[in-house]
């Protein structure tokens, strides 16, 4: 009896969704967009072709992330049109609108190029995703608007239970340009005397 407990037991927790990890590959569970934002999650398969070239994947000149066989980034955006950029010896681009609340997936490939591999991207369905086992990003190679780990559980900790939320494990939103604000100029008072 002790044995068929610890059996389902094993069998429940080999069948739950991992949140991210950066040291095992473990089947992901991602949480929904903050409200107002948007998603778009890079994953880039295994395996020996092109395991030397890195896929790093740029918006607007700024690098979001690079991708090393078998590892993914969630990346909170903007909703709105978005262009993200892989290079190497040649350049690809995939072209996105994203709505607010909407999670879009990617996928980096290396093929074969003259000199060196050429990293491509293409868009993919969530299940591409959802049906493989992934490591994430380490953070050294995430900008801010790259979720981490433990903004990850913090965010499906939230939504699994609202009324916990943690709001200073939300990701760091960068828009793509804003203008600094100068401070407002405090109302100057006039007397005079007559």
């Amino acid at each position: 009896m002790k044995a068929l407990v610890t059996l389902v037991a094993a069998s429940i927790l080999a069948s739950t969704p991992a949140l991210a990890n950066t040291e095992t590959a473990e089947r992901i569970t991602l949480p929904n967009p903050p409200a107002g934002k948007a998603q778009m999650v890079f994953f880039r398969k295994g395996g020996i072709q092109g395991s030397m070239i890195s896929c790093a994947v740029h918006e607007d000149n700024a690098k979001i992330s690079s991708l090393p066989p078998a590892r993914f980034f969630a990346a909170v955006v903007e909703p709105g049109d978005h262009t993200f950029t892989v290079s190497s010896e040649a350049k690809d681009q995939l072209f996105v609108t994203l709505k607010p609340g909407e999670t879009q997936y990617a996928e980096c490939n290396i093929a074969m190029g003259f000199l060196a591999g050429r990293p491509k991207l293409k868009m993919a369905m969530e299940n591409e995703f959802r049906s493989k086992m992934w490591k994430s990003v380490t953070p050294d190679r995430m900008s801010p608007n790259v979720l981490t780990d433990d903004q990850i559980k913090a965010a499906l900790a939230a939504q699994a239970n609202p009324v916990a939320a943690v709001p200073e494990a939300a990701p760091r939103v960068i828009p793509a340009s804003t203008p600094a604000s100068a401070p407002e100029a405090a109302p100057q008072s006039t007397s005079t005397d007559h």
